[in-house]
């Protein structure tokens, strides 16, 4: 009798010893990513609207059970921490009347939760920010051209300190071109955003060319992977504004000194490469987007990433 329950207890252990060996096993294969990302209109040899990014962020692989079951393709995690900057293009002017937009700084946190398929992704976001002199983007652009001697510029009539609070939801719908003998997909893209930050509904169409994997695996759409990828892509937008609070202030209270109506309807173009090996991954993209007030002109600026898969 013993000796039958020891052997017994001895599976048991050995089983669930094995168990947990598979369940480890599958814990390494989920991955994770640092990346720093840059937002910049040096290339054009001007500061004016949207003229400066910072982007840290962490990505994580997340076992989909916990939520969902038999995921085929695990949950990914995303959080950035960002601040960004924001000129009229008249960077030594203090009259208003000559200004086309106010100057603005954000800085924020972002957390992110997406769900994808090989042609589906589903995310949502949650982002708190920090509007105005507080956020320290007028610091950081003061102390950078003083640095490489450069121009100062005045800083005059920022927009009001503020906190935001914003949500964002995406859905992509990938398909691939089977005919086609240059571009092997194109994307519909689709996100709204609410808030006291941002309120807008936008839709993008973008196609790809060259080595890019599924969309629950692509770093076109932020998905970490296993496969390397080098693509080139290209794609427009159109998006409808119903509040910039860092052109209109905030909307439940504020106050700036300048602040301007915004246009409704901005259109977007973007193009860049990508190309994600082993561990690392390089981007460089092209951006460019009509005017976001009437006295606005076109705003373009080039936006260069870099990530480390661990």
């Amino acid at each position: 009798m013993l000796h039958k329950l020891f052997i017994l207890s001895l599976l048991l252990v050995i089983q669930a010893g094995y168990s947990q060996s598979v369940e480890e096993t599958r814990t390494q294969r989920l991955l994770q990513q640092i990346a720093v990302q840059h937002d910049n209109d040096f290339v054009f040899a001007i500061d004016r609207y949207y003229t400066a990014g910072t982007f840290l962020s962490y990505s994580r692989q997340l076992q989909g059970d916990f939520i969902f079951k038999k995921l085929e393709y695990p949950l990914q995690l995303d959080i950035m921490l960002g601040q960004e900057t924001y000129t009229p293009r008249e960077l030594f002017e203090t009259n208003f009347d000559f200004f086309e937009r106010p100057y603005a700084g954000y800085l924020f946190v972002r957390g992110s939760v997406s769900k994808a398929q090989e042609d589906v992704l589903f995310k949502i976001d949650a982002e708190l920010g920090l509007a105005g002199e507080q956020s320290k983007a007028g610091d950081i652009q003061v102390a950078y051209h003083e640095l490489i001697n450069e121009f100062i510029p005045v800083w005059e009539g920022e927009i009001g300190n503020s906190v935001h609070f914003n949500g964002f939801g995406t859905f992509v719908k990938d398909y691939r071109l089977e005919n086609s003998n240059l571009f092997k997909n194109v994307a519909l893209q689709s996100t709204v955003a609410l808030g006291t930050r941002r309120v807008f509904a936008r839709q993008e169409a973008l196609l790809y060319i060259g080595n890019r994997d599924v969309v629950a695996s692509s770093s076109a759409f932020g998905r970490l992977g296993g496969k390397h990828e080098f693509y080139g892509f290209a794609g427009v937008g159109a998006e409808y504004v119903f509040l910039n609070a860092l052109i209109e202030g905030h909307p439940f209270g504020d106050d700036s000194p300048f602040t301007l109506p915004i246009v409704s309807t901005v259109l977007s173009f973007k193009s860049g490469i990508t190309y994600r090996g082993e561990n690392n991954l390089y981007s460089v993209v092209y951006n460019f987007r009509t005017r976001e007030t009437k006295r606005e002109g076109r705003s373009q600026y080039v936006a260069l990433q870099f990530a480390r898969k661990f």
